[in-house]
């Protein structure tokens, strides 16, 4: 009984002592952590008071501060900064590697010393000083990606568009470690396009297999227009059907992306040829969307004939109890098809006496449509402000273009020239 007692005691014991240490690690860890939470939010923070207060600073200001608190490398890093933007690149690179070593290689001097590698293209210096960034950091993924960004950037500048590309991988796949949404949006968007540049490079140079890839791997990062209507250019001539099956997807988003003549050509192509390899049913298929995109095309386009643009005039009016004068442009416009037209946007470019002064105006709208064969007479546009009809040399000095179009994203169509009679 006496010797079970004990063991029973010394059992207890043994686990009071174990359960003890594993509070006691659990503590040390918990605020060894929030330790560390607490100095990554204060250095944080010093840097962004650093940079507020050294800001508006002047380089002879920024140099005396540095004298008298030498351990400071924010106001290094500032300083170097400064020197950079002035083009006085070896004093930069000083003040960069000074501000590494007075801070230990602080991920905030590891970034902009990289940064400046960066721009300066140093990209093997670069790419070092950026794996060197420690993740305690919760910036230090931002970091990286802005550093490959730069890179990328350098590179696409100079034309470099593969080595862009291979940037924007490493950039990316930072940026998706990040919390900033916005930002991994941009530099998915600026990965995709660089996809694209690669692909332009590639067509150019007769590079159409490489270009391809190029458009479906931008296609596989994010799906846009761009890339699906290049997909579908490059097929023209060699498989038409894949072409239009590209092009009619954005045809369906943009009109306006789309080259008439190219689709309409496409479309006449592909139902002749169906006619003697895939039967009239899929010849018929072709046909109804020929028929669908020219009835599209009346719809969002506006040519010369559309409309007819008359009996235009200015009108001078002075404010009530003002000097001011505004002018008026005053025409009859004529609907000359057989369609209602819903909307009519209209640009109006005025040359007087080597002066040009352009106004815009949505003439028509779903509200109040042009009818066909319908004539509103007496619409008015509201000149500019800074628009002048003083001191004229003759009657004929005003040059009037009317442009039109039907949809907001449309083209632009050029309706009529003409010099009015003032």
């Amino acid at each position: 009984m006496i010797n079970n007692s004990k063991h029973d005691n010394i059992s207890e014991y043994i686990v009071t002592v174990i359960v003890t240490c594993i509070v006691v690690v659990s503590l040390c860890l918990c605020v060894e952590l929030e330790l560390l939470f607490r100095t990554e939010q204060r250095v944080n923070q010093e840097e962004l008071n650093m940079e507020n207060l050294v800001e508006f600073c002047t380089i002879e200001q920024l140099e005396k501060y540095l004298k008298n608190n030498p351990e400071n490398y924010f106001a290094k890093i500032k300083l170097a900064g400064i020197y950079e933007i002035l083009k006085e690149y070896k004093h930069a690179d000083k003040l960069y590697q000074e501000a590494l070593k007075t801070s230990m290689r602080s991920n905030f001097s590891l970034y902009s010393y990289a940064m400046f590698c960066a721009r300066r293209g140093y990209y093997g210096l670069s790419a070092t000083l950026a794996e060197q960034l420690l993740d305690l950091d919760s910036k230090a993924n931002e970091y990286k990606a802005r550093i490959y960004e730069q890179m990328a950037l350098n590179f696409e500048y100079n034309k470099n568009y593969a080595a862009a590309v291979n940037a924007y991988q490493i950039a990316y796949k930072y940026a998706k470690n990040t919390n900033d949404s916005s930002f991994k949006r941009k530099i998915r968007d600026k990965f995709a396009q660089s996809y694209i540049n690669l692909a332009d490079e590639n067509i150019e140079n007769g590079r159409i297999e490489e270009a391809i890839s190029n458009l479906n791997n931008s296609l596989k990062i994010k799906e846009t227009n761009e890339a699906r209507y290049k997909l579908g250019l490059v097929y023209v001539n060699i498989d038409k059907f894949i072409a239009e099956k590209n092009i009619s997807k954005v045809f369906k988003e943009d009109v306006f992306m789309v080259n008439p003549y190219i689709y309409n050509s496409l479309l006449t192509d592909l139902s002749d040829a169906s006619k003697t390899n895939r039967g009239l049913h899929s010849a018929d298929f072709y046909l109804l969307k020929l028929n669908s995109f020219k009835k599209k095309l009346l719809e969002s386009y506006i040519y010369k004939d559309d409309i007819s643009i008359e009996n235009a005039f200015i009108v001078e009016k002075k404010a009530f109890l003002s000097k001011n004068k505004s002018y008026y442009l005053i025409f009859d416009v004529e609907n000359n098809t057989k369609q209602k037209i819903p909307e009519l946007y209209m640009e109006v470019e005025m040359f007087v006496e080597n002066k040009q002064y352009k106004v815009y105006k949505k003439m028509f709208s779903i509200s109040r449509p042009l009818d066909f064969f319908d004539k509103v007479e007496h619409n008015k546009i509201e000149l500019p402000k800074n628009f002048k009809l003083n001191n004229l040399k003759n009657k004929n000095e005003v040059i009037v273009k009317y442009f039109a179009k039907k949809k907001e994203k449309a083209p632009w169509t050029l309706i009529k020239i003409e010099s009015l009679n003032i």
